[in-house]
């Protein structure tokens, strides 16, 4: 049968044959066979049209341009002609048509591979002009080739094969990070077989020098890396991915640049990556491991392609007759007798090759022979030490002549600089580990707890010395340093290293090892030294480029870098393990109703404006969003199309670039920069969606700098503790539902005002700031706010006439009439309460008081008037800040009257009413130096608050967290727990068998059980002397927070035997909690940003190791990331945490590995508000694909606030009941009442009584004044004897005003001696009375 595409003369006298040369290397057969297109003509065929009169080796017309097919049915039918036209002019494929029946056009495909032979690299430069449209054309034909065999053949196709497979990935970029495979590990030889047997789980890795044992996957890691060190042989380029011809061919496309070629390109590997496991999974004692098994490596210098860079040191250099030692002396032009070449000494021999090739093997203590070798070295190494040699081989430090080489694509042009002398560089086995300030104490604790070999460790904080070069090279095993630290070192002149001056220091004495002490002026020693590796804690900081990190980085001469990070980017996160631990039950609890005061959240939420949601609910955190999953969830439940990636993703890839190119320096990507963005984020970043191909360049390149194991292989080897995590739902205290009512209405006035509309209307995006304002407020209320201009209500309910009539001449619709008749009315309600009113003129939190005398409450309260006739005992409200003086003046003077009282209660009222003043003048003068911002009428008042917010209570409680007292008390408990756990490990150790196992973050050495921790030690003990004060009965009741009252309870209940981790946005939300544990006597712990780093780094060690502080107040955006608090087993969010993943990195702070407790977690919010329908929103988004927005741009959470809903119910509160004064018990068993008649006397004779304080153990105390008092006639004297406590001292009564003073002269009294023991000693009785309980005579003593 003839060719249908073939005019008559070819049909008749058949095609000429086309005249191609043998060497031609675009003949059809070199090609590869890409697939087949099918256009329909709009007209009949016309071979004469057409025709080209001759064919191609596979039997069809060749393609040589569009017009003879034009017209085709579609416009891009004709465009894709004309692409392919461009296409094979300029050689990016060939094109081969064949017509059928019906008009039906098909073209053969055959692209031309960039490694063509014969091409002669012809197919690599191209212009510019070419290149743009080529890439965008090939996208749009590659887009619609089908690669099946039968429409190659020309048949009918039932279903097409695309060139590309197009998966339509619905996935993010946090399912793809969660997706990625787990490191298939690859035995490395050398180092003692170290890599091999890491992965015999049977081996216990004796020899390797560390304490603990690690689990599979940590081995696995830990070999992972190892592969990446040691292993240089080429790997396949990551930005290329398989593909195959019609014919099964395969050959390689990159979907970025559409380049394709036969082979697959192979680059150099990266020595590094980045480290990141999930949160929580031991991280530190992988790099720890990692160390040890490289412990005594060099690093080699750095690769030069036209210098050899041999490895000298100061002995070889000046002497030895080698080639090397000889090129590199002629190099200087070195002269002098130093220069006689010699045959080196054995001796010399020896310290030279101990330096330069030293022992890297780690020795296998489990055969005879490792064990009698390991004994040897270490024999060979204590004698070795007390040897003279040994002075001499540290001075004998290895390093290398850095000149300057081939420069990078970015150095090309400072190629004719004038520096031509060399650098001299140390090599250093050290490992550089760079922390943020807070870790340091805890890198310093865990290498003292996994590394069984004291490793060499140096510490440099911000002020530390900085050895010499020589010694920082050679001396240490790992150099610990901060991220200002290290910053900081990279800032000298790094150019004054390259000279041409070589040392002339002295030699030692008797030798011919010079003594160098050479040094580079104003250049750090960091920057003079070959450092084998670099790891950066928490090294997703580097993924900005703003950050200095990365351009000290490329200071230094590094051989390895590793990040380690359990979150890459922002979206990029490990909280998915324990997951399997946490409480899913989907229960409801309302307790409300029995009186407890609040919900405890498991189910679901009755919110009205909230999107529907199930009809059963879990926790909130008891089932992670998807972007946390470890694995994708079901097909059915993903959309069908592609996920279309947003600028979100983009900053995320931005972010992954840097930390690629620029920090770990993968050599592909370091030698252009430019390659992230082109050949993987582009593609990703298409406008129609990921372009085939894409998604899976970028798995590979992950896959590539990346370890982390999934999470279900993780979980297979560790089981964290179980996980409860509870919403608990809580009622506003009637003072707060005011404030929060009063909020709301001036929300309400401003919408039906502005009429929604414009600038003056809150909700306007131009008043995006304000909103985010505003939000903070609310929220701060449902804990505890106050504000001096009382939310402008008075204001507001002044002009409510003038609100109604402008809404309803402005005919507003009957809805706003009645929201603002709600408004009007809480506004009246909250500026008629004299109380309310009296709240906030302070911002601490008020606390409810019963059985105080009432003159004792008028002088110290701030809120008068407000005794409850139903309830006698109920005096009325004093401010947290006032009962802590209150207590403090007890305990300072337990004898002190209810008149002494009164008017030290005024003094403070004067003196706190003078430091306020000062202090809001000087907030003023603040606040007109920043400026107010502009703001329109209509949100003046929202303005406002943010202006005169005050924080007096956040600056006092911020200076007493780190006030030198404060912090020289926790250095102390520091100090001594430390000498308690270091016991208690010496003694473990020696209950422990041979061979005993430690497991990886088990429970921590010398800490107790939950049942037998050590007593709390009170700051002060309270004197038994307080049971006769007038406050001796004072209760203290609820607070006027309710959240408070809920923490105050928790930690009362469960304080003594677990610890607690306490997470708030708000720094003044701190400072309330930190009154109240002051108040309830429970020691915590503030870790927040006005601390200063150094205190936050002694603050967390604390914790972690005393059983004295009891409580961690942590902000939440300082204290989610990094640290280790395994000692704590409680956790409450002050407020809902809208971003998931916060809340869950908080958690894992304490769930993690090294917790052997059960973890409970609670989150508080407030029912009815906006903090109730953050919960049901974020659970009801929690299974969406997208990232969850903006608090205030989230829709359901925007109607919601934009519509205030004012709370009327009456408040369920939870109660408190606690004493004032913690005094201490009183043994009256052996009490003894004496009547002794008195004499008459003409005159009523005055005693002085001198009054001890039974626990000064001072017997002169001046804080205890002696009081002369009067003996009333016929008055009936109560003594007690010498070992019994003392009676009650109100007997008397004492004398008004002035209390006199003791005098030196002695007078008679009755003396009272202290029957109760001192805290930690046993009190010494008097020598007359140093007998047994039971025969010692009773007496009756004067002081005469």
């Amino acid at each position: 049968m003839g060719c249908p595409s073939c005019c008559n003369h070819c049909r008749d006298a058949g095609p000429e044959p086309k005249s191609t040369s043998a060497t031609d290397p675009y003949q059809l057969e070199n090609l590869l066979k890409a697939g087949t297109l099918s256009l329909q003509l709009a007209r009949e065929s016309q071979p004469d049209v057409y025709c080209e009169h001759h064919h191609e080796s596979d039997g069809w017309h060749p393609f040589f341009g569009a017009a003879p097919f034009l017209p085709l049915t579609s416009l891009n039918d004709v465009d894709l002609c004309k692409q392919l036209e461009f296409l094979s002019k300029h050689r990016f494929l060939a094109a081969t048509y064949h017509v059928g029946e019906g008009g039906k056009l098909k073209f053969r495909i055959y692209l031309i591979h960039h490694d063509l032979t014969g091409a002669k690299g012809a197919l690599r430069v191209r212009s510019g002009n070419v290149i743009a449209p080529a890439r965008r054309y090939l996208r749009a034909v590659l887009s619609r080739i089908d690669k099946s065999l039968e429409g190659w053949r020309g048949q009918e196709c039932i279903e097409a094969e695309p060139f590309v497979v197009d998966s339509k990935d619905p996935r993010t970029l946090a399912e793809i990070y969660s997706d990625l495979a787990s490191p298939r590990v690859a035995i490395v030889p050398g180092l003692g077989d170290i890599s091999k047997r890491l992965l015999d789980y049977e081996d216990d890795l004796a020899g390797l020098g560390l304490r603990s044992k690690l689990y599979r996957y940590q081995r696995r890691s830990v070999a992972a890396m190892l592969h990446r060190e040691l292993d240089q042989q080429d790997v396949a380029d990551p930005l290329f991915i398989p593909v195959t011809t019609v014919d099964n061919k395969e050959f390689f496309f990159q979907p970025g640049t559409m380049e394709v070629l036969l082979e697959r390109p192979m680059v150099a590997p990266c020595r590094g990556g980045i480290l990141c496991e999930e949160l929580g999974t031991g991280k530190t004692v992988m790099i720890i491991s990692l160390i040890l098994a490289t412990l005594r490596q060099l690093p080699k210098p750095e690769v030069s392609l036209i210098d050899d860079r041999p490895v000298l040191t100061p002995l070889s250099f000046r002497h030895f007759p080698s080639l090397d030692c000889m090129t590199a002396r002629e190099r200087f032009s070195y002269k002098g007798k130093e220069r006689e070449c010699r045959v080196p000494s054995l001796v010399e021999l020896l310290l030279e090759r101990s330096r330069m090739s030293p022992d890297e093997n780690v020795p296998d203590l489990r055969t005879p022979e490792g064990r009698r070798r390991m004994g040897k070295l270490e024999g060979i190494e204590d004698s070795f030490e007390s040897l003279p040699l040994a002075t001499l081989r540290k001075a004998t430090v290895p390093f290398y002549y850095h000149y300057l080489g081939e420069p990078s694509n970015l150095d090309r042009d400072r190629r004719q600089r004038s520096a031509t002398a060399p650098k001299k560089m140390y090599l250093s086995s050290a490992t550089l580990v760079v922390v943020p300030p807070n870790l340091m104490s805890q890198w310093d604790r865990e290498i003292i707890k996994h590394a069984e070999y004291p490793l060499r460790v140096l510490i440099l904080r911000d002020k530390s010395d900085m050895p010499s070069v020589a010694s920082l090279a050679s001396d240490y095993d790992l150099v610990l340093m901060t991220y200002a630290r290290f910053t900081q070192e990279s800032k000298g002149n790094a150019s004054r290293l390259h000279s041409m001056k070589t040392c002339k220091c002295s030699e030692i004495p008797g030798t011919s090892v010079p003594d160098c002490s050479c040094q580079v002026a104003d250049v750090s020693p960091l920057l003079q030294i070959r450092w084998k590796r670099l790891v950066i804690d928490e090294g997703h900081v580097s993924a900005s480029l703003s950050s200095l990190l990365n351009p000290c980085t490329k200071a230094l001469s590094i051989e390895r870098r590793w990040i380690v990070t359990g979150t890459p980017t922002t979206n990029l996160l490990g909280l998915a393990l324990g997951q399997r631990t946490v409480d899913e039950t989907a229960e409801d609890v309302a307790m409300a109703e029995e009186g407890v005061g609040h919900d405890t959240f498991l189910g679901e939420l009755n919110t009205s404006n909230a999107l529907p949601t199930s009809a059963s609910m879990e926790s909130p955190a008891s089932s992670s969003p998807s972007s946390l999953r470890s694995t994708p969830s079901p097909a059915v439940d993903k959309p069908t199309n592609s996920r279309i990636w947003d600028h979100d993703d983009r900053g995320d890839l931005r972010k992954l670039g840097n930390m690629i190119t620029h920090f770990i320096a993968v050599p592909q990507f370091a030698a252009d920069g430019k390659l992230v963005s082109s050949h993987v984020t582009d593609p990703l970043l298409d406008p129609k969606g990921p372009r085939p191909g894409s998604i899976q360049i970028l798995n590979q390149v992950m896959q590539m700098v990346m370890i982390r194991h999934r999470i279900e292989e993780i979980e297979d080897d560790v089981v964290l503790p179980p996980l409860t995590h509870e919403s608990i739902l809580l009622d506003l205290d009637a003072f707060a539902i005011k404030s929060y009512n009063a909020l709301q209405a001036s929300i309400a006035v401003n919408a039906i005002d502005s009429e929604r509309r414009d600038k003056d209307y809150l909700f306007h995006p131009a008043n995006a700031d304000l909103l985010q304002v505003t939000v903070k407020n609310m929220s701060q209320i449902m804990f505890w706010s106050t504000d001096e201009q009382l939310y402008f209500t008075e204001q507001m309910h002044k002009d409510a006439a003038t609100h109604m009539k402008r809404a309803i001449e402005r005919q507003r619709p009957p809805e706003d009439i009645a929201l603002l008749n709600d408004a009007l009315r809480h506004i009246a309600n909250a500026v008629n309460d004299t109380v309310w009113r009296y709240i906030h003129q302070h911002e601490d939190v008020p606390y409810r008081v019963y059985h105080i005398p009432q003159k004792v409450y008028d002088a110290w309260t701030r809120i008068p008037g407000n005794r409850d006739p139903t309830d006698p005992t109920f005096a009325g409200f004093l401010s947290a800040d006032r009962l802590l003086k209150l207590h403090d003046l007890v305990l300072e003077k337990p004898l002190i009257t209810a008149d002494g009282m009164v008017t030290r209660g005024r003094q403070v009222s004067r003196v706190d009413a003078e430091l306020r003043q000062i202090y809001l003048k000087s907030e003023k003068k603040k606040s007109k130096r920043r400026g107010g911002g502009s703001s329109s009428s209509g949100t003046a008042q929202f303005q406002s608050e943010v202006v005169t917010a005050h924080s007096q209570i956040v600056s006092s409680s911020v200076k007493k967290s780190s006030a030198k007292e404060t912090m020289d008390e926790v250095k102390a408990d520091l100090k001594d727990s430390m000498a308690t756990l270091a016991a208690r490990e010496e003694q473990e150790e020696d209950d422990q068998a041979v061979g005993a196992e430690k497991l990886v973050g088990g429970p921590k050495a010398g800490k107790t059980s939950s049942s037998s921790g050590s007593p709390l030690k009170p700051s002060a003990k309270m004197s038994v002397l307080a049971h006769n004060s007038p406050l001796a009965k004072v209760r203290m009741g609820a607070s006027a927070s309710n959240k408070l009252n809920y923490i105050i309870n928790e930690v009362l209940q469960y304080s003594k035997t677990e610890k607690f981790l306490i997470f708030t946005d708000s720094e003044l939300t701190l400072a309330h909690i930190a009154e109240a544990l002051e108040l309830i006597h429970v020691k915590h712990l503030r870790f927040s940003a006005q601390i200063p780093p150094r205190n936050r780094e002694q603050l967390v060690l604390t914790f972690e190791t005393s059983e004295t502080y009891r409580v961690f107040l942590m902000e939440l955006k300082h204290g989610a990331r990094g640290l280790n608090l395994v000692s704590a087993s409680r956790v409450i969010f002050c407020e809902p945490v809208w971003q998931a993943d916060v809340e869950s990195q908080a958690i894992k702070r304490a769930h993690r590995i090294g917790q052997t407790k059960p973890i409970t977690v609670k989150t508080l919010a407030i029912r009815g508000t906006a903090e109730e329908n953050m919960v049901a929103r974020r659970h009801a988004l929690q299974n969406s694909h997208d990232k969850l927005p903006k608090l205030i741009e989230e829709a359901g959470m925007r109607h919601f606030i934009s519509n205030p809903k004012f709370i009327e119910a009456p408040p369920a509160l939870v109660n408190i009941d606690i004493p004032l004064l913690d005094l201490p018990p009183m043994d009256l068993s052996h009490s003894v009442t004496m009547k002794l008649k008195r004499p008459r006397e003409a005159s009523v004779p005055k005693k002085r009584i001198l009054l001890m304080d039974p626990l000064s153990g001072q017997e002169g105390n001046p804080a205890i004044p002696s009081v002369t008092m009067e003996s009333p006639p016929k008055r009936q004297r109560a003594i007690r004897f010498a070992d019994q406590v003392p009676m009650g001292v109100d007997d008397a009564e004492p004398v008004r005003g002035p209390v006199p003073q003791p005098s030196p002269k002695r007078r008679k009294g009755i003396r009272f001696l202290d029957p109760v023991p001192m805290s930690g000693q046993e009190p010494e009785p008097p020598a007359h009375l140093n007998l047994s309980p039971s025969k010692r005579p009773r007496k009756i003593r004067f002081i005469n």
